[in-house]
């Protein structure tokens, strides 16, 4: 709570209340044309009293709800130490991890050659991983080859993000590039989705289910949103050393983002944004609140580069 949000409670405490003790710091009720009145002795000493009163009161009175940390999880925490996999579950308020990517070994024509996976990313092997890394970590999804190479983790929350709950994470995704000659017109993609969906059984289930997606996609140089809107264009620029991203969940399933270069520290702000519903026959069939449930790490056929993420966090108030 700011300063002026807390004087203003203050403020509005000292004209309803009506003094019944003295432990009220000897605040009266103001006249309703205290501040019509000629500045004069006995006016400059109520009004100096009602201000002291304010004053201390702001400190006092104070209904605002506060925020505690209700998730966490980090790649360099022990749960990683023997990589990534599906099943691994580490920190709190989140479950355990979902991992999908094909096995293409084996299945591959002769001339193809196709890689997707997961790794923990270490700041002194891999040369591109920069401030996205907290104690030199983050986790790492590599997606190349001559193919379309696609993978996905899922995760879901322990419980939905309610209104007010806010989601943080880093991201980090260089650039598009490959070191082989891909035989796919698909466009590549690289991101993370918030999902209306608690599960997921295949790397397909990527489609469905998707509330918001914030991407870097193969030709647009600027980070995306997906969402409500077919495509926004931030026009913030991608930052190598990647973006700290903080979503705030509000009513009537809309939210708030906010996403800072960490080459710079600017913040960029797109509050209000609405997140996508899922189509319908029946109006009835969404008459209750849909709720943010999980979240999905993607690269699809991102080439050379990795994608990284890292600092997942959920705040919530009391």
């Amino acid at each position: 709570m700011t300063m002026k949000q807390r004087t203003a409670i203050g403020f509005r405490t000292v004209i309803d209340l009506t003094v019944k003790s003295d432990a009220a710091c000897l605040c009266r009720r103001p006249s309703a044309n205290l501040f019509k009145m000629p500045m004069r002795d006995t006016s400059y000493r109520k009004r100096m009293s009602v201000l002291i009163c304010l004053l201390s009161m702001q400190w006092v009175i104070d209904v605002s709800a506060q925020a505690y940390i209700a998730g966490e999880d980090e790649a360099f925490y022990d749960a990683y130490k023997d990589g990534w996999q599906t099943g691994d579950w580490s920190g709190r308020g989140f479950r355990d991890w979902k991992l999908f990517a094909p096995e293409y070994a084996g299945h591959t024509e002769e001339g193809q050659e196709q890689y997707a996976g997961f790794f923990i990313a270490e700041a002194d092997k891999e040369a591109d991983l920069g401030a996205s890394a907290r104690e030199g970590k983050a986790f790492g999804i590599f997606a190349n080859g001559t193919g379309f190479e696609e993978t996905v983790a899922f995760r879901a929350f322990e419980q939905p993000l309610g209104v007010g709950d806010v989601f943080s994470f880093r991201f980090e995704f260089d650039a598009f590039s490959d070191r082989f000659e891909s035989q796919s017109e698909e466009i590549s993609s690289v991101g993370i989705a918030l999902r209306i969906e608690s599960d997921a059984s295949s790397l397909a289930e990527l489609a469905s289910g998707r509330a918001m997606v914030l991407a870097v996609i193969e030709g647009l140089s600027t980070y995306q949103i997906l969402d409500a809107d077919p495509r926004f264009n931030t026009r913030v620029f991608i930052d190598p050393a990647g973006i700290e991203v903080g979503i705030t969940v509000r009513e009537e399933f809309r939210y708030d983002l906010q996403m800072t270069t960490l080459s710079d520290q600017v913040a960029h702000y797109f509050p209000n944004r609405a997140l996508k519903l899922r189509p319908t026959e029946a109006d009835e069939a969404q008459a209750a609140d849909p709720e943010i449930k999980s979240f999905a790490l993607f690269n699809l056929n991102g080439g050379d580069s990795n994608a990284y993420f890292g600092s997942f966090q959920i705040s919530a108030q009391e």
